[in-house]
């Protein structure tokens, strides 16, 4: 049938690709080393020059004057704030923070156009095709460090997207990773709070922060909510494991925008409140550099945050 995927079940590597409202990253396994240890899990450590190593990198893409793309991650947030130093920034575009774009669209179709940091505006099938094939680029680059002779098709691409998606943002970042390169019959979606979930049934209790001596997570009948605290949303769902070792979805899962993000809003009301609105906007159109470099303390702030 015309537009319908077939099932292609051969595949040496899963590779997961999680395009996050600030941050974004991928992690692989070997098919034949899952029923051995199914936490083998690898991914990634993005450098930001020489002191900082993280498991993901910024949700940032700069594009050059003919909507072409220049860089991602880190290296993105990096020479965009060089070119705002120099003043060599207004023919660029900057998108980040795009991502619950598809959750506040009301007739979300493939021809939304979204705005960059500026104000200038895109395609936002293309900045988050771009997006998703920077992903999958970096991840061929370091497994055919391991592998030299791995071809895409012998790898199974899961897309991450979070539970409280629409049936339409969910075809958009389908459509969006098929743009960049993915086939349609080696793509699966996954809903963020499930893929925990999942995980959940094999990881040790004691490497679970702040769980009860010896929680059973895997055992039959056992009933647990998971709570994805995201930077844009927050979802969650509520599993019981049954008797065959397959798991149960008691309550529908459930979400809203919640995440990080909307301390980052409630922040910037609180300094435009002082300052005034007219002021805010100039500091946003005129000061950008500081205006990057004030996000990026703020979310070092918030992380480093101690209750």
């Amino acid at each position: 049938m015309a537009g319908v995927a077939v099932k292609d079940d051969h595949y040496l590597i899963v590779a997961a690709l999680d395009i996050g409202t600030t941050y974004s990253g991928y992690a692989f396994a070997r098919r034949d080393q899952f029923n051995k240890d199914p936490l083998q899990i690898d991914t990634n450590i993005w450098k930001s020059g020489t002191q900082l190593l993280s498991l993901k990198t910024p949700t940032c893409l700069l594009l050059d004057s003919n909507m072409k793309m220049e860089a991602f991650g880190y290296e993105a947030e990096n020479r965009y704030s060089d070119l705002v130093e120099k003043n060599e920034h207004d023919e660029y575009y900057y998108f980040h923070r795009f991502k619950m774009s598809l959750y506040k669209a009301k007739n979300l179709s493939k021809e939304l156009i979204i705005e960059d940091i500026t104000g200038k505006s895109a395609s936002a099938l293309d900045i988050f095709s771009m997006s998703i094939k920077a992903l999958k680029e970096h991840f061929l680059n370091k497994i055919r460090e391991q592998i030299t002779e791995i071809h895409i098709d012998d790898i199974r691409w899961v897309l991450t997207v979070p539970a409280i998606w629409s049936d339409g943002a969910k075809q958009f970042m389908r459509s969006s990773a098929e743009k960049a390169g993915i086939s349609p019959n080696k793509l699966r979606l996954a809903l963020e709070p499930e893929a925990a979930s999942i995980y959940c049934q094999y990881l040790p209790t004691e490497k679970l922060e702040g769980a009860e001596k010896g929680l059973p997570v895997a055992a039959v009948g056992t009933k647990y909510m998971v709570v994805d605290l995201g930077g844009g949303t927050v979802d969650i769902t509520v599993h019981e494991k049954k008797n065959d070792g397959s798991l149960k979805e008691i309550c529908h899962a459930s979400g809203a925008d919640y995440g990080g993000t909307s301390v980052d809003r409630e922040f910037f009301k609180l300094i435009e409140s002082i300052i005034g609105t007219a002021a805010m906007n100039e500091f946003k159109g005129e000061y950008i550099e500081s205006y990057l470099d004030l996000l990026r303390y703020f979310e070092i702030k918030k992380r480093n945050f101690d209750a």
